[in-house]
C-alpha cells in the first residue's frame, strides 16, 4: 500500500469516528440550550481538554511551529504564556462565570456581559465584534487543514478544504456542544500521543539535543536565546497577550466555564488543561528548533510540521501526527462555529424578532445558522492570506482588546457601569484596529508595528482606561446586578438580574 493510501485510510477512520460522535450526541439534544451549552453534562477531563484544545487551534501546530522555526527561542515566551493561559482564565474568571451561569438564564458570554452591564446595547456590541473576528478565524483553521492535505496526500488545496470543512461542519451541526466537547477529548488525547511521538524523533534526527542546538545557533544565531534580536518588550507583551489576554481573546474557550455546575469539576478541569497545554508547548518548541535544523531552506513556514512528518515518519505513525494536527484545527473550528451560531440565534435573532421558539424550532434554527456560518467561512478560506498565524493573531488581538478588561472588571469590580463597559469594548477594538492601520501605513506590513508595540497591547490599555474612567463618571450599577455578580450564592437572584439585563 502506498504512503498516500495509508494516510488516507487512517484519516478516513478518524473522520468516521468524529461523525459517529456527532450522531451519538445528536440523540441527546432536547433544546437549543442543550445544543449550544450542554450545561452540567461534561466531566472534568472532557471540560479541561476541550478548553485547551479549543485555545490552541491549528495555529499552534501549523503557524506556531512554522513561526518558531524562524524566530527560535525568541518565540518561546509566547508558548510559555499560552501554557499558563488556562491558569489565568480558571483563576480569574472560571468560578465567577460558573456561579453567574447558575444564577441567570445564559447560553453565551454575551448574555453574561449583557446582564453585567444591564444593557441590550452591550450585548449587541459584543456580538458584532465577535462575529467580525470569527469568520476569518475559522477560515484560518480551514486553511491549516487544507495545507496538511496538500502536503501529505497530494490533494489539491480546494479539494482538501472542502473535504475537511464539510466533515467538521457536519458533526458540529449534528451534535452541538456535546459533540464538540467529546471530540475535543479524543482529539486532545491524539495531540498528546502525536507530539510525544514526533518530538523525540525530530530531536534525534537533528543530531540529539546538544547537537541540534549547536547547528541551530550556526544557522540562526540571533534566535538561540529568549531575546536575541527581539526587544525586551516582546517578551513582556507575549506573556501578557498569549497568557492573561486569552481571557478576552479566546471567548470560545472561556465559554466552557458556563458548563460546570460545581466548583470541584472546575478545579479538576484546570489541572487537565494546564498539564495538557504545558506538555504540548514544550514538545512544540523542540519540534520547531529541530525543523530549523532539518528544513533550513523551507519556503513556506506554515508547512514545516507536515513536511517534517512526511520526512521523518512512516505513514502509519505519521497518520497519528496528521490526526493530531487536524484534531487541533477541528477543536477550534467547531467551538468557534458553535459560539458564532449561538450569538446569531440567542443574541440577535431571538431578541430582535421577538419570537418565542419551541424546542424543535429552536434546534432547527440553531443547526441552520451553524451550517450557514460554516459555509461562509469555507468561502473565505478559498483565498485567505498566506500566513495562518497572523490571521489568527489579528482576530485574537481584536477580541482581546475589546473584552479582556470589560470581563475582568465586570466580574471583580462592583463599580463598573454599563457606560464604562460599552466604552471599553468599543474603544479597545477601535484602538486595536487603528494601531494596525497606522503601523501598516508607516511600515507597509501587518506583522510589524510602530515602536514594536503590539496592537493587542494598545487596545486592552485603552479599554482598561475607558472602563475605569467612564465608570467613575457615571451612576453605579443597580443593586440587583450587585446581588447576582458579587453577593454570595443565594436563591432568587435569577429573576432580579433577568429584569435588569434589559435596562438602557
Amino acid at each position: 500500500m502506498s504512503d498516500v493510501a495509508q494516510y488516507t485510510v487512517i484519516l478516513v477512520l478518524y473522520f468516521a469516528g468524529m461523525i459517529a460522535l456527532g450522531l451519538w450526541a445528536n440523540r441527546k439534544q432536547r433544546s437549543r440550550k442543550d445544543y449550544f451549552l450542554a450545561r452540567g453534562k461534561l466531566g472534568p477531563a472532557t471540560l479541561g481538554f476541550s478548553y485547551s484544545a479549543t485555545q490552541m487551534s491549528g495555529s499552534s501546530y501549523m503557524g506556531g511551529i512554522g513561526t518558531e522555526r524562524v524566530l527560535g527561542y525568541n518565540f518561546a515566551p509566547a508558548g510559555v504564556s499560552s501554557a499558563a493561559a488556562p491558569w489565568f482564565a480558571y483563576v480569574l474568571v472560571g468560578d465567577r462565570l460558573r456561579r453567574v451561569a447558575g444564577r441567570i438564564p445564559c447560553t453565551t458570554l454575551v448574555d453574561v456581559l449583557q446582564a453585567r452591564f444591564y444593557s441590550h446595547t452591550a450585548g449587541l456590541v459584543a456580538t458584532l465584534i465577535m462575529l467580525v473576528a470569527f469568520i476569518p478565524l475559522i477560515a484560518a483553521q480551514l486553511k491549516a487543514a487544507a495545507n496538511v492535505f496538500e502536503v501529505l496526500l497530494g490533494m489539491p488545496y480546494l479539494t482538501g478544504l472542502f473535504v475537511f470543512g464539510s466533515i467538521v461542519i457536519l458533526y458540529t451541526v449534528l451534535g452541538g456542544m456535546a459533540a464538540v466537547a467529546m471530540t475535543d477529548l479524543v482529539q486532545g488525547t491524539i495531540m498528546i500521543a502525536g507530539f510525544a511521538l514526533l518530538a523525540p524523533v525530530a530531536v534525534h534526527a537533528a543530531g540529539g539535543f546538544s547537537e541540534m542546538h549547536r547547528q541551530y545557533a550556526q544557522i540562526n544565531p540571533e534566535a538561540i536565546s529568549f531575546l536575541g534580536k527581539m526587544p525586551a518588550l516582546w517578551v513582556v507583551s507575549s506573556f501578557l497577550v498569549w497568557g492573561l489576554f486569552q481571557i478576552g481573546g479566546a471567548p470560545a474557550s472561556i465559554t466552557r466555564f458556563l458548563i460546570p455546575e460545581d466548583d470541584r469539576t472546575l478545579k479538576r478541569a484546570m489541572v487537565y488543561s494546564v498539564t495538557f497545554s504545558s506538555f504540548i508547548y514544550v514538545c512544540a518548541t523542540m519540534i520547531a528548533i529541530a525543523a530549523g535544523v532539518l528544513l533550513p531552506t523551507l519556503e513556506h513556514q506554515d508547512l514545516a510540521l507536515p513536511t517534517l512528518v512526511s520526512t521523518l515518519l512512516p505513514p502509519v505513525l505519521g497518520g497519528v501526527i496528521v490526526a493530531a494536527v487536524l484534531g487541533a484545527t477541528m477543536s477550534s473550528i467547531d467551538s468557534i462555529l458553535l459560539l458564532a451560531s449561538s450569538l446569531v440565534v440567542e443574541n440577535v435573532y431571538v431578541p430582535l424578532s421577538g419570537r418565542q421558539l419551541d424546542m424543535k424550532q429552536g434546534l432547527r434554527l440553531a443547526r441552520r445558522v451553524t451550517l450557514a456560518i460554516g459555509v461562509a467561512a469555507l468561502l473565505v478560506a478559498i483565498k485567505p492570506p498566506a500566513a495562518i498565524l497572523w490571521i489568527v493573531t489579528m482576530s485574537f488581538s481584536l477580541m482581546a482588546s475589546a473584552f479582556t478588561f470589560p470581563f475582568l472588571l465586570g466580574l471583580w469590580w462592583p463599580r463598573a457601569t454599563k457606560e464604562g463597559g460599552i466604552a471599553g469594548m468599543i474603544g479597545g477594538a477601535t484602538a486595536c484596529v487603528f494601531w494596525y492601520l497606522l503601523s501598516y501605513s508607516r511600515l507597509g506590513t501587518l506583522d510589524n508595528w510602530i515602536g514594536g508595540i503590539w496592537p493587542a497591547l494598545v487596545g486592552p490599555a485603552v479599554s482598561l482606561l475607558l472602563v475605569i474612567a467612564i465608570s467613575k463618571l457615571t451612576s453605579p450599577p443597580p443593586p440587583e446586578v450587585h446581588a447576582v455578580f458579587f453577593a454570595p450564592d443565594e436563591p432568587g437572584a435569577i429573576e432580579a438580574t433577568s429584569r435588569s439585563s434589559g435596562r438602557e
